[in-house]
């Protein structure tokens, strides 16, 4: 319904509302996932949408400002696949006023691939200060 407003959020979504204003940076770590964010990314961003109708929230002037990260295994070796994950979160981060810190990607096609990405491993080691 166009312009419903939805109630405060409780319980567990209330925690990870606090959670999501109080910080400062946002990191989604999320394997790509049929070219996309996983099903908890997904649900994740789906409760920003319920969010930004809580008036008392204030959600998006808050998200403002913040800075958004991306972290992902791709089973790919062509980095371009992951594309729409990234481009989600980077249209989600620019619709909210958010700041783009950047992306992490590691190649990964079963658990522990990602310790042989030696490219990878090398990002993630000055990966948080290249960004905001």
């Amino acid at each position: 319904m166009p312009g419903a407003v939805y109630c405060e959020p409780t319980g567990n979504e209330r925690i990870l509302l606090d959670a999501t204003l109080d910080a400062t940076d946002l990191v989604i770590a999320s394997p790509l996932y049929w070219y996309s964010v996983s099903a908890s990314t997904k649900l994740y961003l789906d409760y920003w949408a319920g969010w930004l109708r809580v008036p008392e929230a204030g959600f998006k002037a808050r998200m403002r400002g913040k800075t958004m990260w991306a972290i992902s295994a791709i089973s790919e070796e062509d980095p371009a696949k992951a594309g729409p994950l990234l481009d989600t979160l980077k249209i989600s981060a620019d619709y909210m006023g958010m700041h783009w810190g950047g992306e992490l990607l590691g190649y990964a096609n079963r658990p522990g691939d990602v310790l042989a990405d030696e490219k990878a491993l090398t990002e993630a080691k000055r990966f948080f200060a290249l960004g905001g």
